[in-house]
């Protein structure tokens, strides 16, 4: 699993950090993947309004949002936010990166497509705040929850904490540490305890990207369903983002583990678990440790600009899926 923490806070080593680098350890002790975007350091401008992304579906300003705040949102199973509270909402440099994914609110609601990954991934929020009224948290939370369906994360729970001012106050907690471990158990283990499917395609990242999603669809959140590719490969190709679109799926940012991270995930497949192989059968380089439960299905990589072949196979693809059944 894939976690990624969007840490909010202006200050070097305050609460709040200290907070999400505590939730993300406990999660990296679950077995769980981790990364920090710290928006403060974050060089992206601030939504400009300029419509574009209701219209057409991405983003015109041109920075570092697109490699560092967009692609890894749609890479993670959970996304955590932490900040401290501002005028009872989230900082500035939090809310700058929020108000620039109304990008995916925007392919969501204004072009109605759909993300594979909603029904598997999770959002959760973690704040501190120097003072102690009864209504503290209610804006944060709010910002929160809708941040989070615009990324189509399901919004799972909080941990926030008041009369945290100066630097060092939320460590003297005695109660933190305990919260934080059953946290961190309860969001991850909603999904890792779950069965996997693994598709893997042997040249670019079309068809398994393709048939992952199909698979999710189907699946709605009951298995892990992950894409692979044995070789790093370009990024989606935008014939198969067209394609899969045509379906009212978003593929716009999907991504795929490579070498290095899906042979550590196939160490831990279970006799539950399954592979499928998207290629020939001479180009196979393994049975990863699952003979009696991979699958091949020779289906060859769609040809660059030919949209009538990404076509056929995105076809032939669904319908393998779906003859997959419960899996």
């Amino acid at each position: 699993m894939f976690v990624l923490g969007i840490q909010g806070s202006p200050r070097k080593n305050g609460n709040s950090q200290f907070l999400l680098s505590s939730f993300l350890k406990a999660c990296e002790a679950l077995g769980a993947k981790t990364h920090v975007i710290h928006t403060p350091g974050l060089d992206i401008s601030p939504c400009k309004e300029l419509l574009v992304c209701e219209k057409k579906g991405f983003c015109p300003l041109k920075d570092k949002m697109e490699i560092l705040g967009y692609q890894m949102i749609k890479k993670a199973d959970v996304v955590i936010l932490a900040s401290p509270v501002f005028f009872y909402n989230v900082s500035a440099q939090a809310k700058i990166f929020i108000d620039r994914c109304q990008m995916f609110w925007g392919r969501k609601y204004k072009l109605g497509l759909k993300d594979p990954d909603r029904f598997s991934r999770q959002g959760f929020l973690l704040s501190v705040a120097a003072s102690g009224g009864k209504r503290l948290f209610e804006g944060v939370e709010l910002t929160a929850k809708y941040f989070f369906d615009a990324v189509s994360a399901d919004f799972t729970g909080s941990l926030t904490y008041k009369k945290v001012e100066d630097a060092g106050d939320i460590i003297v907690r005695p109660e933190l540490d305990q919260e934080i471990q059953e946290a961190a158990a309860h969001v991850l283990s909603q999904e890792m305890d779950k069965k996997q499917l693994f598709f893997v395609s042997d040249h670019g990242r079309s068809r398994s990207l393709m048939a992952a999603a199909f698979a999710k669809e189907e699946a709605q959140g009951r298995i892990r369903v992950s894409a692979a590719g044995l070789t790093a490969g370009e990024p989606p190709k935008q014939e198969m983002i067209k394609a899969m679109a045509d379906c009212g799926l978003d593929l716009k940012y999907g991504s795929v583990l490579f070498p290095e991270d899906f042979a550590q995930a196939f160490e831990k497949l279970s006799p539950h678990d399954r592979v499928v192989y998207i290629g020939t059968k001479n180009q196979r380089p393994t049975d990863f440790g699952l003979p009696e439960r991979t699958i091949i299905w020779e289906i060859p990589e769609p040809e660059p600009g030919n949209y009538k072949f990404v076509l056929d196979a995105r076809k032939r693809i669904q319908a393998k899926v779906k003859s997959l059944g419960g899996f």
